[in-house]
């Protein structure tokens, strides 16, 4: 403690009072450090993201995806519910803006690491842009995403999904509307765990397969041995 605070201390309680007092603030803040250094983090805590691209969407990262009766996603010419892609599954949500980035590396990373992903008990990963669906569906063709991928590509066709993220980027004023910004998360039953965006579009260094399984291992430790 320094000596400016002892001193006002002093001259609030007096010498032998503050005396008291300064011993009492030091038990104070020693049992504070210890608290701090605690023990262990929680498995679900460990590597959390607080950048700001994150933290402005905190409050509504944990929250049932599936209760948005009203949304749809579309695969090819067919319009799905949220609970009808999310409910019962453990799944890794993936999020592009298309681009040259998402095509040669973004959703080839998740492809090349589907084996190891299904392994940790991932059942699907979704990868989602705002676009129409037959330009989508053309995407997953083009990558070799037939019936039975681990990995599949839909199109949140509207906007909807990527504006109950706050995710969306770009002016809605500009001809194709928003877009959505690079993201990926942990998808739990239709309950969304945890969520990463990119600070720009071009970046890929916290949405990216490998960067996934990392995160899936805190969240699912065992899933791993």
């Amino acid at each position: 403690m320094s000596q400016s605070a002892q001193s006002l201390i002093r001259l609030a309680f007096g010498v032998a009072k503050g005396q008291q007092h300064i011993q009492q603030a030091k038990r104070l803040f020693g049992a504070a450090a210890e608290l701090r250094r605690g023990g262990p983090v929680p498995d679900g805590h460990l590597n959390s993201d607080l950048s700001p691209t994150v933290c402005h969407i905190g409050l509504g990262r944990r929250r049932d995806l599936t209760l948005r009766q009203d949304l749809r996603l579309w695969q090819g010419d067919k319009q799905l519910t949220l609970a009808e892609v999310f409910k019962g599954k453990n799944v890794v949500l993936v999020g592009f803006p298309g681009g040259p980035v998402c095509v040669e590396q973004h959703i080839p990373g998740y492809i090349a690491q589907s084996e190891k992903l299904g392994s940790m008990g991932v059942d699907k990963v979704l990868c989602v842009t705002v676009d129409l669906p037959e330009q989508v569906a053309g995407l997953a063709a083009k990558l070799g995403l037939g019936s039975g991928s681990k990995v599949e590509l839909l199109a949140d066709r509207n906007g909807g999904v990527v504006r109950l993220l706050g995710l969306e980027m770009g002016s809605p004023e500009a001809a194709a509307g928003p877009k959505c910004q690079r993201y990926a998360g942990v998808v739990e039953d239709g309950v969304l765990l945890k969520l990463r965006v990119e600070s720009t579009p071009a970046d890929l260094k916290v949405t990216d397969a490998k960067s996934m399984i990392e995160l899936w291992k805190c969240i699912y430790p065992n899933a791993c041995k």
